[in-house]
């Protein structure tokens, strides 16, 4: 016990180190010509609640180092939102980090528009027959590609097998056996499916879940503007939402699915999880979850006329226009797109690869069971809200879903206000489209 306190200690230890490398070196003044003295680049990151991506990061950082020469140490921040406001202050400056994770779709347009991020297009010509044409068009802005994928994630819903077996609960095919799954939970005492508020993203997880479940076309025309938040068919996935979360199918929203994850699963604190494929390695595997206790289908649509469908999790790095350093941090990004790259990053952190050249071997046996059902089941693939709509929307769903989560009573008044924040957001979209 006392051995495995002191490795978690090391562990923050590290993090704390790292964000404080990141913080003097994007404070330190540069100079925009200066050569670079050190083979190792910052790739800047928003993990740092998760120590599997840092220490990934920094093996592969290593990586690149002993095969061109230039590597990269990664410096985590310890939330997304402190992330974010970091770099939205820093990018403009030469105080840019080299490289840096991101979100794709419209969170890259943002810095695209404004002249943050380097054009990779080139490097992607390079490895053309490597990447779906899908994933470079996820990447693809007015006909230039930034950025590239680190990995791509899938977004199952992960449950818990000997709790399900002890209640004689099957794998739900249907939406009518989720909730009949639910039902046998909550009579057991358990919470059927974990969300929480203790990080902001997630608020709109299970609204976009929903949306999907009544057509994953309907959602994807919601997040272009082509459909409004008080359609007849949102308010029915919402009101869905809402009747779950009266029933108590949810878990009190102050739970932390991630920082302690693994121990809520074992102590049997919730039956099901809606999350990313990484939370299998990255959560409940390095938190002290067996591989046999492990579960995971696809979530099923309410509405039975509509296609099944799974969001897609897509990983950018980008590279910034204002570091000193960008001809090393292109370097560096066609050595990851290239086949030796990203199958040494696919293989130490365990992800599914956008190469087609990867394939799925690495990958765990329940990892490779979820690409195979949604291959056989004919999913149809569409991006996370997080990326899929303009970050002032996704922000002020964030707000209103959390409000909603808190106060189901309010959908009404919640889908009302999205649809005039999503309506004032698109008339300035297609304002500045037409100058």
């Amino acid at each position: 016990m006392h051995t495995k306190n002191a490795g978690i200690l090391i562990v923050l230890v590290c993090l704390v180190l790292s964000f404080l490398i990141v913080f003097f070196h994007l404070t330190a003044p540069q100079n925009q010509d200066a050569p670079l003295t050190t083979p190792r680049l910052v790739l800047a990151h928003d993990k740092g609640n998760m120590p599997w991506f840092h220490q990934s990061f920094s093996r592969h950082g290593k990586k690149a180092e002993s095969e061109i020469g230039t590597g990269f140490i990664p410096a985590a921040s310890p939330s997304t939102d402190l992330y974010m406001s970091q770099m939205k202050a820093r990018l403009p400056t030469p105080r840019a980090p080299a490289l840096f994770t991101w979100w794709s779709a419209w969170r890259v347009k943002e810095l695209v528009e404004k002249g943050l991020v380097n054009d990779l297009t080139h490097i992607w010509d390079r490895y053309a027959d490597e990447y779906p044409r899908e994933i470079r068009d996820a990447y693809t802005i007015d006909g230039k590609v930034y950025g590239f994928p680190y990995s791509v994630e899938y977004w199952p819903i992960w449950y818990n097998k000997p709790l399900f077996e002890k209640l004689g609960i099957k794998e739900p095919e249907t939406w009518g056996e989720f909730m009949a799954a639910c039902r046998k939970l909550k009579a057991a005492s358990v919470p059927p499916v974990a969300t929480t508020l203790q990080m902001k993203w997630y608020a709109c997880i299970w609204f976009a879940a929903l949306v999907m479940g009544e057509d994953p076309l309907l959602y994807e025309q919601l997040c272009n503007g082509e459909v409004r938040y008080t359609d007849v068919r949102v308010k029915k996935a919402v009101t869905i939402w809402t009747d779950m979360i009266g029933k108590g199918y949810f878990t009190d929203p102050s739970l932390n699915l991630f920082t302690n994850g693994g121990h809520l699963w074992s102590n049997e604190d919730f039956g099901m999880v809606l999350c990313g494929s990484w939370y299998y390695s990255t959560i409940l595997r390095r938190q002290g979850v067996k591989k046999a206790d492990i579960g995971v289908f696809i979530l099923p649509p309410h509405n039975p006329a509509a296609q099944k469908s799974i969001m897609l999790e897509s990983g950018p790095v980008l590279t910034a226009a204002n570091s000193p350093h960008r001809n090393q941090a292109e370097a560096l990004s066609d050595w990851w797109m290239s086949e030796a790259g990203s199958r040494h990053f696919a293989n130490i952190f365990r992800s599914y690869s956008a190469n087609r050249k990867i394939g799925a071997g690495h990958l765990q046996p329940v990892r490779q069971k979820l690409l195979s059902a949604i291959e056989k089941q004919d999913c149809r693939i569409v991006n996370r809200y997080w990326e899929a709509t303009p970050a002032p929307i996704v922000d002020a769903a964030l707000e209103n879903f959390t409000r909603l989560i808190l106060n189901p009573g309010e959908k009404d008044a919640v889908l009302a206000e999205m649809d005039n924040t999503a309506e004032a957001c698109w008339a300035q979209i297609r304002r500045i489209d037409e100058k």
